[in-house]
């Protein structure tokens, strides 16, 4: 049984999804896009049920991806039972994609979400609702698990009988005559197909054509002609307003408010952390002990996984750990350069990424936990108000904030943006805001050198990184990339306690990224190092007489004005594949995380940081870059951009803390 859930963005779909499918689920993408796909399990009463979480939209037009995929989805995979997942407490505005879905499927399940909020508004009879839509309507509050119960059962065994939006006898007329047109074409559901050649939707009308029905087409222009004519307006807005009036209606029939103008919780939380002065400070202090909780909770965790893979020196001597136990056994069968490339190779680069593994899970737990809560949402209102002072504005808000995650999904959320030039002006901040695997290393080398308050350290790069994109988006926006900037909407959902299967789920949707890279990449990384080390044979592992000895000593020079040391440089050229690799690399070339401390001072440290945190992004996202501009020019300004404010601000770091005798 296949069952799909759609609704609109921010209704807890994927709550409802998570409660339904636990962590029998799995997640990519959809077919030749970048929309996430999320697919699950779940047995009801013994019968085995596929769940698809349709992406979150607001419509079924042809305007957005979003859009086109969960209505091709309906279409062509014909799933047996839809959920609408419906945000009681904003029931109107809700209604409206029903509407569009009562034209496209006839099991409808709606599901009335968050109903211990919406009871605060207002009073929903949902026996008059279901009775009225001939369909289930059931309750729920995702977050506790309530309704999910109900809700299964009325999948398997809901009565349908559903009520479609009747359109004015004008239009209704019409729409049954194209209905007849297309009757030999043998396409279902041939009224949404009719509506939609009404609506002169451009995705139905090359599908129409390629099928032979250009004569159906041509009447449906004279036809649609007509209604514009009878009511004066535009075919799409009069069947948008046909639609809302029907929602309107329905709301008012089941729907009686009870707290008109009262002032709620969500309310309250908003006038402070949205405050036009105090909400920017209360961010930042947020992140801060967000990073704060992330070391503190984490360093037990990598000092034992460490211990593990590295072992430790003591006053009485070295106890031994995973690799070196490896290599010493491995002796025994096979040639001292083979357990080498495998053990202090590859298994001690394995060892150096799941060190780190503690942090990124708690990282994306916290994470997981302001976004489920409400939070993220005001930070993205937050930080629009301040953008708009800058000179950056509009939807672009949004893929810079996607940035933070992964530059690449950043970079193609881009597509929303209508202006060119402030598509491009969002597309050159986007590589400045640091991704996870950046946070990643400074994390990492925070832990090493700045031991007594990493997260001082961690939160000092991503403050640089704001201001730095905001002047620079103030800059671009008057000059290369002057544009005409969107209003910018953006809905701000109710807070809502997270649950703690809903965040850990998102949790392991996040890091289990991180885990296949550090299985294929970052591991395929450090044994090219040790390749390079190791060779020519003969010479000592890692000496100046070894390959990367001798690159090592013809860069030396370059990094001297930065302070950044032979093995860093070479660490951030394999970071240009992926940036979780400079943490093997340095592993690799060091041997320990006592070797990296004594091989640089914590201004190198930082220094090398600053360079990090703006060089060029990893070949993923310069290839997206490209893909998305088809300019090699403006790909080329990218990887320039990022270079001169990375060797800028690290040079004038590490030369000032020297002029001033900090850090010696």
């Amino acid at each position: 049984m296949l069952v799909a859930l759609a609704g609109n963005p921010n209704t807890g779909k994927s709550t409802i999804f998570n409660a339904l499918t636990g962590m029998k689920q799995h997640v990519g993408n959809w077919p030749g896009v970048t929309v996430e796909k999320k697919e699950g399990e779940t047995k009801i009463e013994g019968t085995l049920v596929k769940v698809v979480d349709l992406p979150g939209t607001y419509s079924l037009t042809a305007y957005t991806m979003e859009e086109i995929i969960t209505r091709n989805f309906i279409i062509e995979e014909k799933p047996d039972v839809i959920v609408d997942i419906i945000d009681s407490s904003n029931l109107e505005r809700n209604l409206y994609l029903l509407t569009e879905l009562l034209e496209l499927h006839s099991k409808i399940v709606v599901v009335l979400n968050m109903f211990d909020e919406a009871q605060k508004k207002y009073s929903i009879d949902v026996e008059k609702m279901s009775k009225i839509l001939g369909l289930p309507v059931v309750t729920a509050v995702g977050i506790r698990g309530k309704g999910i119960d109900k809700l299964k059962e009325k999948i398997l065994h809901g009565k349908f009988n559903p009520k479609r939006v009747e359109y004015p006898e004008d239009v209704e007329k019409r729409i049954d005559e194209i209905v007849n047109l297309i009757k030999p074409l043998k396409i279902e559901p041939a009224r949404w197909y009719a509506i939609k050649i009404l609506e002169n939707d451009a995705e139905v009308h090359k599908k129409i054509a390629e099928m032979g029905g250009k004569s159906v087409l041509h009447r449906a222009e004279h036809l649609r002609h007509e209604i514009e004519d009878i009511y004066g307006d535009d075919i799409e807005s009069l069947m948008t307003s046909f639609r809302y009036s029907f929602a309107h209606g329905l709301f008012h029939e089941v729907a009686e408010p009870i707290n008109v103008g009262g002032v709620t919780i969500t309310d309250m939380i908003d006038h402070v952390v949205t405050h036009k002065i105090f909400g920017l400070p209360i961010f930042l202090a947020i992140m801060y002990l967000s990073f704060q909780f992330v070391f503190l909770v984490a360093a037990p965790f990598q000092d034992a996984i460490d211990l593990i893979f590295n072992g430790k020196s003591t006053a009485t001597g070295h106890i031994p750990g995973l690799v070196d136990l490896s290599y010493n056994w491995m002796l025994q069968f096979m040639p001292a350069w083979l357990s080498s490339f495998i053990n202090h190779g590859m298994l001690r680069g394995l060892g150096a990424v799941l060190t780190f593994t503690p942090v990124i899970m708690l990282l994306f737990l916290i994470l997981s936990f302001l976004e489920d809560s409400g939070y993220l949402a005001r930070v993205a209102f937050l930080m629009d108000s301040i953008m708009k002072k800058m000179g950056l504005e509009g939807r672009g808000i949004i893929p810079l904030m996607l940035g933070f995650g992964c530059n690449v999904p950043a970079v193609m959320a881009t597509r929303t943006l209508k202006d060119e030039n402030e598509r491009k002006l969002s597309i050159a901040l986007n590589p400045l805001i640091p991704c996870g695997a950046r946070i990643q290393v400074f994390a990492f080398l925070s832990g090493i050198f700045f031991p007594s308050n990493p997260a001082l350290v961690l939160w000092s790069l991503l403050i640089l990184s704001m201001v730095v994109v905001f002047v620079l988006g103030y800059i671009y926006s008057k000059t290369i990339f002057r544009g005409k900037s969107e209003p910018f909407v953006l809905e701000l959902p109710p807070y809502r306690m997270p649950t703690i299967k809903g965040i850990s789920i998102h949790m392991w949707e996040k890091s289990e990224g991180f885990l296949r890279k550090a299985g294929t990449i970052i591991v395929g990384a450090a044994a090219i190092i040790w390749i390079f080390a190791a060779l020519p044979w003969g010479v000592k592992y890692g000496s100046p007489d070894s390959y990367i000895g001798m690159f090592a000593q013809w860069i030396a020079p370059i990094g001297t004005a930065f302070g950044l040391t032979p093995e860093a440089i070479i660490s951030l050229i394999f970071g240009f594949f992926a940036k979780e690799v400079v943490i093997d690399v340095l592993y690799v070339l060091y041997g320990s995380k006592e070797a990296i401390f004594h091989a640089m001072t914590p201004i190198q440290a930082y220094s090398f940081m600053l360079f990090m945190l703006f060089y060029t992004p990893c070949v993923a996202t310069l290839a997206t870059i490209y893909n998305e501009t088809k300019s090699k020019k403006f790909t080329l300004f990218v990887i320039l951009e990022g270079f001169v404010l990375g060797a800028l601000f690290s040079f004038a770091f590490y030369n000032l803390a020297n002029l001033l005798g900090v850090g010696t």
